[in-house]
């Protein structure tokens, strides 16, 4: 028993002089490391590798590392680029690492922060390196070791608990980033919460077409980040983007197309958005909150949500919801294909039958203020795709909330990078306008307002035809039934003359009824016009005048018309309009005399107080000379082209009816 004893007393022995040799050693060793002179010798050697491996300059003023606490402080540490300039500046880094998880080659960081990181960060247009990528070079990962060679010892691991950072500053080219403060702290079950505070930066770029430069500012107040149920979790609250293009706004020279101007954008705006799934090649989620307002504009989308996937360079889009103040827009499905250079894919973009209400008052200030009377409730239905300079318009259905209004069109817009090229065009197949919806309608408009009653003495309005706008041009044709008869027509506003101009053409049309004259009856006829729409002009001449006739002049044939119990045929008439008193000839050719009668009025809404002054001249003697040939000639080649413009008006009737029917 004694010698068993003695060898396990001996054995104890050698035992604690073992430990108590080790903790002398680890004593000896943390004290020597945490002398100044011993933890500069470790910054020089530390420094010396890094210069070797990056092959550049390396500067570091001072490291500590305290083995008690298993903290690292790094004081100014600054890296230069391959052309000797500034490249990187780091102030202070403190880091909290677990040592004994250093043996398992495993690098737990507790705690890291960061204070004042500065760089100055280059990549050129061209094909040359980014003066950082010998960096990303130099850490690159080995490659693979081939079959039969050794395998690779096991890698470090990182895990990160707790990150800090504040005055953060990169510059990339012209371009500046700033982060005021980040925290990011890793919870109890391994799920990431963090904040990103004043988060700023700027940059410009330059319209190709004028060689305009844009600044732009964008300042981002918070960003948080949560992971919860498999869900990560974005709040990006109060963004604030700015741009100018240092010219003036383009509503101080064109106040009709409203304050809308990209050059001068001041948006703020708060997103909320739900990532269900996020890696290199794809992210799926929902955007589940955004309200983003132009204050320069009005602008404002105050709710914006939706579900997206985006993988293989196309983001489909799905549940959409889009409401401004008045407006509410769904649609169920969307596709947009993102553009890419390189593969040479195009932008495109697609959507499901959009449906919803709105109020064109919404759209007012930014884009026609016009419209900003316009308060009737309007539904919408439609399907919208295009790309980068096309829009397109699928059945497009525009209705009041009574009914009494309705259109169906098709169209869409060409040329939208370029004013000088834009190119509107839709085709109406039908629109119906019945009851009061036509003055309600034009009464939503804060413009001078002619020949309301007329308008209404026309019943349901039913129109067929189309709508083209090009760069100040506007063009409106097509076939108008009405209560009074049907007719033909063409309209042109030309903005940059400032008149209306046009023809219409009726084969029976009741204008004793629309102009509230019984002894008008039915009339068949084609009239050519021409109306001054000039504010300036018309200001000018209403000062000088008075009135409050329209400026212009009318030129009709009229093929057939009663008056009074008398028929007449073949009449040719002409208005001259100078705002304040209208004045007329008709006149009826005849072999041995002309019936002539001429007139004038200052109020269209009580024309019976027309004064009428009839005469009739002979004529000595019968002509066949060449100026009475071609006055026949007209006339006929007049009536010729009436019954060309009757036969292509019913044939496009009919069409637009059997496709209506097809469609059905």
């Amino acid at each position: 028993m004694k010698p068993i004893l003695r060898i396990l007393l001996r054995s104890v022995k050698i035992v604690a002089v073992v430990v108590v040799a080790v903790i002398i050693l680890a004593v000896v060793a943390v004290w020597l490391l945490n002398m100044p002179s011993v933890q500069n010798k470790i910054l020089v050697y530390a420094t010396e590798m890094l210069e070797e491996e990056l092959q550049t300059k390396v500067e570091i003023d001072s490291i500590r590392v305290g083995f008690f606490v298993d903290d690292v402080r790094l004081y100014n540490l600054r890296v230069e680029d391959r052309e000797h300039r500034p490249m990187l500046r780091l102030e202070h880094l403190s880091a909290e690492i677990d040592m004994w998880a250093l043996l398992s080659k495993e690098v737990q960081l507790k705690k890291v922060s960061i204070d004042g990181l500065h760089a100055q960060l280059f990549k050129a247009k061209t094909d040359s390196v980014a003066n950082y990528q010998f960096v990303l070079d130099a850490f690159k990962p080995t490659k693979k070791k081939k079959e039969g060679e050794k395998k690779e010892s096991k890698k470090l691991t990182f895990n990160l608990n707790e990150l800090h950072a504040a005055d953060v500053d990169v510059a990339y080219n012209e371009s500046r980033y700033t982060l005021g403060r980040m925290n990011v702290k890793k919870a109890w079950n391994g799920k990431y919460f963090g904040e990103l505070h004043k988060i700023e930066t700027s940059w410009a770029h330059v319209k190709k077409r004028k060689s305009v430069r844009v600044d732009n500012h964008l300042l981002i107040d918070r960003i948080v980040y949560g992971e919860e149920g498999g869900r990560r979790q974005v709040l990006i609250d109060s963004v604030h983007w700015t741009t100018n293009n240092h010219l003036p706004h383009k509503h101080v020279f064109k106040p009709k197309q409203g304050w809308f101007d990209d050059g001068h954008l001041n948006v703020v705006a708060r997103l909320k958005i739900d990532v269900e799934h996020a890696d290199k090649d794809s992210i799926c989620g929902a955007l589940t909150e955004c309200d983003a307002n132009d204050k320069t504009s009005g602008l404002h989308i105050n709710d914006l949500h939706l579900k997206f996937k985006q993988a293989n360079g196309k983001v489909h889009v799905s549940d959409a919801t889009i409401c401004l103040a008045n407006t509410k827009l769904q649609f169920a499905k969307g596709e947009l294909q993102l553009r890419s250079k390189k593969l040479g894919r195009p932008f495109l973009f697609s959507t499901s039958n959009i449906t919803g209400t709105t109020r064109l008052a919404d759209i007012a200030h930014p884009f026609a203020p016009v419209l900003k009377g316009f308060n009737m409730p309007l539904r919408l239905s439609t399907k919208f795709s295009g790309t980068d300079s096309t829009l397109t318009f699928r059945d497009v259905v525009v209705k009041t909330t009574d009914n009494l209004f309705q259109v169906k069109a098709n169209g869409g817009l060409e040329g939208l990078k370029d004013k000088h090229k834009l190119n509107v065009h839709f085709n109406i197949m039908e629109c119906v306008a019945k009851g009061d919806s036509k003055a309600r309608i034009i009464n939503q408009f804060t413009v001078r307002k002619f020949m309301m009653k007329q308008l209404q003495n026309l019943g349901t309005l039913r129109y067929r035809g189309s709508l083209n706008v090009r760069y100040k041009r506007e063009e409106f044709r097509g076939n108008l039934g009405t209560d009074c008869g049907d007719m033909q027509f063409s309209f042109l506003i030309n903005d940059l003359e400032e008149y209306l101009t046009g023809n219409v053409q009726s084969d029976d049309f009741e204008l004793g009824k629309v102009m509230d004259d019984a002894g008008l009856g039915k009339i068949g006829c084609r009239a050519d016009f021409k109306v001054d729409i000039s504010k300036k002009r018309t200001a000018e001449m209403r000062r000088q005048k008075g009135g409050n006739l329209p400026i212009g002049q009318v030129n009709a044939h009229v093929m057939e018309a009663k008056y009074k119990g008398i028929k007449v045929t073949e009449v040719f008439a002409d208005i001259v309009s100078d705002g304040a008193v209208a004045e007329g000839n008709l006149k009826k050719k005849g072999r041995l005399a002309d019936i002539l009668c001429s007139f004038s009025f200052t109020d269209m809404n009580d024309m019976k107080k027309m004064k009428v002054k009839p005469g009739i001249r002979f004529h000595l003697f019968h002509s066949n000379n060449s100026e009475d040939k071609a006055d026949r000639d007209k006339q006929k080649a007049e009536r010729k082209e009436a019954k060309r413009l009757k036969r292509e008006a019913k044939k496009q009737q009919k069409a637009t009816a059997k496709a209506a029917k097809d469609k059905g």
